[in-house]
């Protein structure tokens, strides 16, 4: 399912219109501009959270530098500090993916 289906499915929940529900989500979801991307960005590490009760939680975490191996010269390289995304799903969302039938 990408956005503009996700948008779709807003718009008639919410009766709302298409436009509206994708402007909605560019708010929210936008990396540069959205209100998520904004809350994971913030300065403070401990801030860096978004919490959806039931369904999960976005954070920004840190991976930790390292010495892996180049591939191609076997060589030791080193890797530095990475900031990334990470989502954790809520209880809610894990007993309903457990649910399904497979």
């Amino acid at each position: 399912m990408n956005k503009k289906e996700i948008a779709a499915r807003l718009a008639s929940r919410a009766s709302i219109t298409n436009v509206k529900a994708q402007e909605i989500l560019n708010h929210l979801f936008d990396a540069e501009n959205g209100i998520i991307g904004d809350a994971l960005s913030a300065g403070d590490q401990k801030a860096a959270k978004v919490l959806f009760a039931g369904f999960g939680t976005f954070e920004r975490r840190t991976r930790a530098p390292r010495v892996g191996t180049n591939p191609a010269t076997g060589k030791p390289l080193n890797i530095p500090e990475k900031q990334f995304v990470s989502f954790k799903p809520g209880k809610t969302l894990k007993e309903r993916i457990a649910a399904l039938k497979g």
